[in-house]
């Protein structure tokens, strides 16, 4: 985003915070004296905002008092708040850029089972609130993909939530709580799918990410595919560089068909999740793999999942690359811990995450030297290198837009024989691209990248 948006949410974000404090204040006046100058649901209103705030802005006895207050409080008025104002912050969440995966996902990883099934059921009544001129396609297909349970209504969803549950009333009243601290605690992110209301929203995609046709990188896809099923890590290495050259070669004909044809395209944005653990050394790889795609990643620590910005193709085989040679670096871990004696440090975290970050850059290498082949081999006159640089510097231009200045953060792995492990397992295969054509399938794959 710009640096004036991130201004004015930042004002935003300020005037919130004091406006919150202000009203937790009252509410803390009014439990001290026992006036009932509040209705009953805003008391509920306001002890579900002051128990659901972030830890910075409230203490613990603070929140537990809310808690205690609203076990006691008429059980239907303070679901009916809690469902409105599950809604209410879950329409916030979608316009700050959130999309249905992206919310689950977070509710998952800070909070618990139960709450994460309440976080489904709100996402479900909010979905039965809107039209299907509403929704764009791919947001419809992600709630399919989550599978969210049905609501009839999007008001007593909660109640009857908590009676399939078979929980007691404190517990769900601290389920709401948890779900609503999740979602007040989300800062706002890039909009990458129009939120449902929108004016957009409702409409077709712009063709940008279709994909799915390409015979190169269905080729790719299958030489991967080809790399993760092989037990021999040197046969993996070899599948994984001929992707590579394929996928170099590919783009290098995109390039110059897009200069040529004065063909207008934009970088594009994808978000991918990073998973725990050595969820650091993880996204170190995918943004070595990134940067040797001709691509941008960049890391929310917080949040654990990566933004990367390019042009479709590009994107496209970034995603595949990243999730291949992550799935080779685990087998070569699990091989690595399976041959090792009992004791060894193979089964260690500190092991691991050297493994990974040394693999990590070894990869970045190993793609460097296949491009700077492959687009020697094809610059013969010299017009390709302008080419591609000028299509880097747009998808800088787009990550220096949307991120502002960013910040480097170094990823440790001091480990010195998982250091070694994670080099050799990067570094198996010969690099030189002659080594690797042998045979009429080699020289096949070739020449499909070539034409």
């Amino acid at each position: 985003m710009g640096k004036n948006n991130r201004q004015r949410r930042a004002a935003k974000a300020q005037r919130k915070t004091k406006q919150r404090s202000a009203r937790d204040d009252r509410f803390r006046s009014q439990e001290s004296s026992g006036t009932e100058s509040f209705t009953t649901r805003e008391l509920a209103d306001g002890l579900l905002d002051l128990a659901a705030a972030p830890a910075r802005a409230v203490d613990d006895e603070s929140v537990t008092a809310a808690l205690k207050r609203l076990y006691t409080l008429d059980r239907a008025v303070v679901a009916a708040e809690a469902e409105r104002s599950a809604l209410r912050s879950t329409g916030a969440v979608w316009n700050g850029g959130w999309q249905p995966s992206e919310l689950v996902r977070q509710v998952q990883r800070t909070t618990n089972g139960a709450t994460t099934r309440l976080a489904l059921v709100s996402i479900a009544a909010d979905h039965q609130r809107r039209r299907a001129y509403e929704l764009d396609p791919r947001w419809i297909d992600q709630l399919d993909r989550l599978a969210v349970p049905h609501v009839a209504s999007p008001t007593g969803w909660l109640t009857s939530w908590a009676e399939r549950e078979q929980m007691q009333w404190p517990e769900t009243v601290r389920a709401v709580v948890a779900f609503l601290r999740c979602l007040h605690s989300l800062s706002c992110i890039e909009i990458l799918i129009p939120p449902p209301g929108t004016p957009s929203a409702g409409r077709a995609p712009l063709d940008q990410t279709s994909t799915a046709n390409d015979p190169i990188l269905e080729r790719v896809r299958a030489l991967l595919a080809q790399a993760e099923s092989t037990t021999f890590e040197a046969e993996a290495e070899a599948f994984t560089t001929k992707a590579q050259e394929l996928i170099t070669r590919h783009a290098i004909d995109i390039a110059i068909l897009s200069a040529r044809t004065a063909r207008s395209e934009t970088p594009i944005t994808l978000r991918v999740p990073i998973d725990d653990p050595y969820a650091d050394a993880k996204s170190l790889l995918l943004q070595v793999v990134a940067q040797n795609s001709r691509c941008r990643a960049v890391y929310y620590d917080r949040y654990a999942m990566s933004a990367v910005v390019g042009f479709a193709s590009d994107l496209a085989a970034t995603e595949m690359l990243f999730t291949s040679l992550l799935v080779q670096a685990q087998a070569a871990m699990q091989a690595a811990a399976a041959a090792a004696p009992s004791g060894a440090r193979t089964r260690s975290r500190s092991f691991r995450a050297a493994f990974l970050v040394a693999y990590a850059q070894r990869i970045g290498t190993r793609l460097e030297e296949i491009n700077t082949a492959v687009t020697a081999a094809a610059d013969t006159d010299g017009s390709i290198v302008p080419v591609l640089a000028a299509r880097s510097s747009v998808v800088d231009a787009a990550v220096d837009e949307m991120f502002g200045q960013l910040r480097e953060t170094p990823v440790r792995g001091y480990d010195s024989a998982g250091w070694a492990s994670g080099n050799l397992a990067a570094d198996l295969a010969q690099l030189n691209s002659g080594d690797l054509i042998s045979g009429d399938a080699d020289a096949e794959l070739l020449q499909l990248a070539i034409e």
